[in-house]
């Protein structure tokens, strides 16, 4: 009994395709948790006239709870951050894996983007092939990091605010209000529009993609989202059941 049951575990471990380490999937759950809270937060204090706002606030504990927590949040994000960019250096500099360069957009994409449009108008009969990253994954990590030196300086700003008022003018802290309020709804926006949709609610991932979660992808879903890499990583007849990132 015990035989076939490892038979069967390793037959369902060959059809699935390992993406993401344990690194990454501790990073974006970081990541994930500390934005949720952020969000939270971070909106009843934006809109605090509102009477659902004043309810929630309510909710929490009061108005100093809130920002207590949404101070931790920051935090958490930021040592996310930090976390992320000490991995990449350690593994580009010194475990020498190309994946992380491959998320640096290229002409490549700029013809994938012309395909795939030309592909939803049938113009042409099937979708571009795709590398590790396509372009919407790379055009989404990207869009994260854009708005990064904005929310931590002006958050630092409002966080801090009478030291950084005793060596900048006090203007600074009513500017950095500003920035972070408006760079904080468009980031949700992304997130909530872009992000989550293609990630989870397009067809071939509704209702959810579990992959960001696992580490693993289908190999057959594998093959048809990133069929580049499937080639090398199954090519001369060795395959690899894991991408090892």
């Amino acid at each position: 009994m015990a035989t076939v049951a490892q038979a069967i575990n390793r037959e369902q471990a060959e059809d699935r395709i390992k993406r993401f380490d344990v690194h990454q999937i501790v990073q974006h759950a970081g990541l994930m948790v500390s934005f949720i809270l952020l969000v939270l937060t971070g909106l009843p204090l934006k809109f605090s006239n509102l009477g659902i706002s004043q309810w929630w606030v309510g909710i929490w504990g009061g108005l100093e709870v809130t920002r207590a927590t949404h101070s931790f949040a920051a935090w958490m994000m930021a040592a996310v951050c930090l976390y992320h960019a000490g991995y990449l250096i350690y593994t580009i500099l010194v475990l020498k894996r190309p994946f992380p360069v491959k998320i640096v957009p290229g002409l490549q994409d700029v013809f994938q983007v012309i395909e795939e449009i030309a592909y939803y108008l049938g113009i042409r009969k099937q979708k571009p092939l795709v590398d590790r990253f396509n372009w919407k994954e790379k055009f989404d990590y990207w869009a994260i990091f854009w708005g990064m030196p904005v929310m931590f300086i002006s958050g630092f700003i409002l966080m801090y605010p009478v030291f950084i008022t005793s060596f900048l003018p006090g203007s600074v802290v009513p500017t950095a209000l500003v920035a972070h309020s408006d760079e904080a709804m468009l980031a949700l926006v992304w997130i909530v529009l872009v992000h989550v949709f293609f990630n989870h609610f397009t067809p071939s991932h509704f209702p959810i993609n579990t992959s960001i979660f696992t580490g693993k992808v289908d190999r057959e879903k594998y093959r048809e989202e990133h069929a580049l890499e499937y080639e090398r990583m199954f090519n001369a007849g060795k395959p690899e059941t894991e991408v090892k990132p």
